[in-house]
């Protein structure tokens, strides 16, 4: 693959548990296409994020995404213990059911999570 980077549009949302304080857990947006690049984001301490490609806060490529809570405090999963609170199937590319869409309006990339 070439170093070409793809356009990125605005998205942005919100990620809620209840009764659990979901700042710093990471999540990542998982292309449908394989020519896509992973987008992420870290949640803020008011639950809100914007998502990253290239830099922080830039946006994803448009496009299908499932979408997966990554990790929290610590480079390993174990480390933070609000990740053995989260259900599996937010954890996993292939049963996560948060499906996405990144479209070229940016307004309508509004994304409110939750479990």
């Amino acid at each position: 693959m070439d170093n070409q980077k793809l356009p990125v549009v605005k998205a942005d949302g919100t990620f809620a548990i209840p009764d659990m304080d979901t700042s710093g857990l990471s999540l990542v947006f998982i292309p449908e296409t394989e020519d896509s690049p992973n987008a992420w984001t870290q949640v803020g301490s008011d639950g809100k994020f914007e998502v990253s490609t290239y830099e922080a806060g830039d946006g994803a490529v448009v496009g299908k995404y499932k979408v997966i809570v990554s990790g929290g405090d610590g480079p390993m999963e174990e480390d933070d213990p609000r990740m053995a609170r989260i259900p599996s199937e937010f954890k996993n590319r292939t049963k996560s059911s948060w499906n996405v869409e990144v479209t070229a309006d940016p307004e309508s990339n509004h994304f409110d999570l939750k479990i």
